[in-house]
């Protein structure tokens, strides 16, 4: 696996909704004036996909984003380097920190939506992203939703705040289960370690914290039910019209995605049993 140094440049600890941070990057147009320079990036740790481990960060989305240095240099003479400027620790926080940012890159396994369309800019997908409803092992397992209110007559859902899953729920209530108790958290973190508990949890999660609870070995059952809808695309964000989503476009292509080296960082990073879930 290859590893990408992280550059932590700690401006501002916590947050704030009052007196938010506002980050700065250089744009693509400088970087490439100069021949050198930087992409700065904010992340959200995300298990298999973006972390960091004794200094170093890892990945499907920093191999990536070395992937991403490479054809910078190869196309356009370009000597790019990345520089991490936080780790956010609430979800939502993340979205905003992006959204208010000038050229900087969020990294994380963030959905593309139409909504979020509307203020933020996104890299092509690097990769789709299948969504599981697991429950704690107890459970008696499903085969459709509309088994849910007897399954799980003493279940709450635990679901991350400001995800797709949240919108997704609203529609699960209203057609399956109008009674079902909803929990809302601010990371997969804390939906694994409720599942981890002793009470009576389900969850519709992406399928970075179901492999996250797998590794960890956690007391989980995955329900096999028909989610399609909620299948959706990863991408890199960026602020509204950020002109790095140019370059990206450039290189985060279709073939890259069927290439021989993108398979091998998913199998590196998350694991054979894995790569058919994802493409």
């Amino acid at each position: 696996m290859r590893l990408l140094t992280i550059s932590t440049i700690l401006l501002f600890i916590g947050y704030s909704p009052i007196l938010a941070q506002t980050f700065t990057g250089e744009s693509w147009k400088q970087v490439k004036s100069k021949g050198s320079g930087s992409l700065s990036a904010i992340y959200y740790s995300t298990p298999g996909l973006v972390f960091e481990e004794n200094g170093q960060m890892k990945g499907v989305c920093i191999d990536i984003m070395e992937e991403f240095k490479k054809h910078v240099k190869q196309a356009h003479g370009v000597t790019l380097d990345f520089k991490f400027l936080k780790k956010e620790q609430v979800f939502s926080n993340f979205i905003n920190s992006i959204k208010t940012a000038e050229n900087v890159m969020g990294v994380c396994n963030t959905s593309i939506t139409e909504e979020r369309k509307k203020y933020l800019s996104f890299s092509p997908s690097y990769m789709n992203n299948p969504s599981v409803l697991l429950s704690n092992n107890e459970a008696r397992g499903i085969k459709n939703l509309e088994e849910m209110p007897k399954a799980f007559a003493d279940y709450t859902i635990v679901v991350i705040k400001g995800s797709t899953h949240e919108k997704y729920l609203e529609k699960i209530k209203k057609q399956y289960y109008p009674e079902l108790k909803v929990e809302l958290v601010t990371s997969g973190n804390e939906v694994n370690k409720r599942l981890g508990s002793k009470a009576n949890y389900v969850t519709l999660i992406d399928f970075t914290e179901y492999y996250d609870a797998v590794k960890k070995n956690l007391n989980v059952k995955r329900h096999i039910v028909p989610l399609n809808e909620l299948e959706d695309q990863l991408g890199f964000i960026f602020p509204k019209n950020s002109d790095w989503v140019t370059v990206w476009n450039e290189f985060l292509t279709p073939e890259f995605k069927s290439s021989i080296v993108y398979k091998k960082i998913v199998a590196d990073n998350l694991g054979t049993s894995f790569v058919n879930l994802i493409k």
